[in-house]
Formats: structure tokens, C-alpha cells, sequence
């Protein structure tokens, strides 16, 4: 006897150590009552409360670590790539000026006009419409909407005035001064807070536009409010003005909220 024949023997010899088996096909009537089992079984379990579960985590929570906490999502959302880009950007904005403007005063007044566009698009690009899960996911956040874009606001600002306020230097060169640092903070903080306001009450469309028209409005216009440099006229008391309509800008946010709270 060959190999193959002895297999052949072996299969046939196993096979009979089987018994066919057909499971039985589940008639109408087993199946509702495997779904009435399944609902009785669910009205016993009590629902899982993730808000709830979320809730009780974030306030066993030191305060130091819920501030550390809403920092980083929000710094997530824009981006570290995006955030490296902008600072690129300032950097290159800032060289380029520098190499090719041979008057500080003249360089000085471009490169802040481009600074201040610059902030307006990264405003724009932060407060950006979001998709419908990135919605969800930031409205049912332990943090309320209007600290998350306030926190964002605050990261951008931060982000754009550290790079922006040593930049300026590079540019009027031996001729800094503090009073150079004033005009490259009041027209970056300004725009902004216009930005944010804007987009906060009006909408990231309207509010972007709206931004512009007044970017570009101080660009063409002769009389420039908020691009002034030490030496202009009313100096100091312009950028004390623009700073306190950026602070009465900004304080609107908090009239919003007491106004929603009340609604409530």
C-alpha cells in the first residue's frame, strides 16, 4: 500500500468519528423575544454619565493643573506646526525689511504695518470655522467656550508679541528705545483685540472683514492713528487712547457672557 492510499484510508476513517451538524435557523418569534431580553436588560443598567464622570475628574483637579490643562488644548488646536510657520514668517518679514530699507524710521513703520496683517491672519486662521467634530468636541468640554477662545486669544497675542517685540530691534537698530517698543505692541495688541472682539460678537467672517477694513483704512489713509512712531505728534497719548479702547474692546467679551448667564 502506497502513501496516498494509506491517507486516503486515515480521511476516510476520520470522517466517520463526525456527526453532521445544522444549526437550527432562529424562527420570529426567538428573535423579538432575544430583543425584549436585550431592552430589559438595558432599563436595569443604569447610563453611564460621561459628562458627569468628566466633571468629577476636573475638579479633583489642582488649579495649576486645570490652567496647564486648557493651555494645552488650546495650543493643540492652532497647531505647533502652524505656530512655527507664523514665527518663520515674523523672522523673515523681519529680515527682509531690515536688508532692504536703508531708513530705520521708514523700515520701522512697513514692517509693523505687515506684523499687524500678519496678526490679523493668524486671529483669523485661530477662530477659523470647525468642522462638526471639532464643534462637538469643544462644546462638551469641561471648559466653557468663551475661556477656550479667551485662552486661545491670550496664546496668540503671547506668541506674536514675544517674537514681534524683539524683532523690532533688528530693524531701527542703534536707535531703539522703549518708545519703539510701545509702537510695536500698541498696533499688535490693538489688532488683536479687534480681531477676537470682532469675530467673538459678528463671526469669523464679518469679523475678519471688518478687521481689514480698518488695517487697510490706516494703511491708505494719510493720517495714520495707529502706525505712529516716536517723534509724531501726540504719541503717547494716541497709544494710551488705542490701549484703552482695546481693553473696553476686550472688557465687551465679559458683558456677553453676563448677558448669555442671564438668558439662561
Amino acid at each position: 500500500m502506497d502513501e496516498n492510499q494509506e491517507l486516503t484510508k486515515l480521511e476516510k476513517e476520520w470522517k466517520t468519528h463526525f456527526d453532521r451538524f445544522t444549526a437550527p435557523e432562529p424562527t420570529r418569534e426567538m428573535t423579538l423575544d432575544l430583543i425584549q431580553k436585550l431592552k430589559k436588560i438595558e432599563q436595569n443598567q443604569s447610563p453611564v454619565d460621561l459628562r458627569l464622570e468628566l466633571e468629577t475628574k476636573q475638579n479633583s483637579l489642582s488649579t495649576k493643573d486645570k490652567i496647564v490643562n486648557i493651555f494645552l488644548s488650546q495650543w493643540n488646536f492652532y497647531g505647533t506646526t502652524s505656530w512655527l510657520l507664523t514665527g518663520l514668517v515674523m523672522i523673515a518679514i523681519t529680515f527682509t525689511i531690515s536688508e532692504n530699507t536703508a531708513d530705520p524710521l521708514f523700515g520701522f513703520t512697513t514692517w509693523i504695518k505687515w506684523i499687524t496683517l500678519l496678526v490679523i491672519a493668524v486671529i483669523g486662521y485661530s477662530f477659523r470655522p470647525k468642522n462638526e467634530g471639532n464643534e462637538i468636541i469643544e462644546t462638551l468640554s469641561y471648559y466653557p467656550i468663551i475661556q477656550q477662545m479667551f485662552t486661545r486669544f491670550m496664546i496668540v497675542m503671547g506668541f506674536q508679541l514675544v517674537v514681534a517685540l524683539p524683532l523690532c530691534f533688528f530693524i531701527v537698530g542703534r536707535e531703539s528705545t522703549i518708545l519703539y517698543l510701545v509702537s510695536s505692541f500698541i498696533p499688535v495688541f490693538f489688532f488683536g483685540v479687534v480681531g477676537f472682539v470682532a469675530t467673538f460678537w459678528l463671526g469669523q467672517k464679518i469679523g475678519l472683514s471688518l478687521t481689514l477694513i480698518i488695517w487697510f483704512s490706516q494703511v491708505l489713509l494719510k493720517k495714520k492713528l495707529l502706525f505712529q512712531v516716536p517723534g509724531d505728534d501726540y504719541f503717547l497719548v494716541m497709544n494710551m487712547i488705542i490701549f484703552g479702547l482695546s481693553i473696553l474692546l476686550l472688557s465687551t467679551i465679559l458683558l456677553k457672557n453676563r448677558f448669555s448667564e442671564n438668558f439662561k
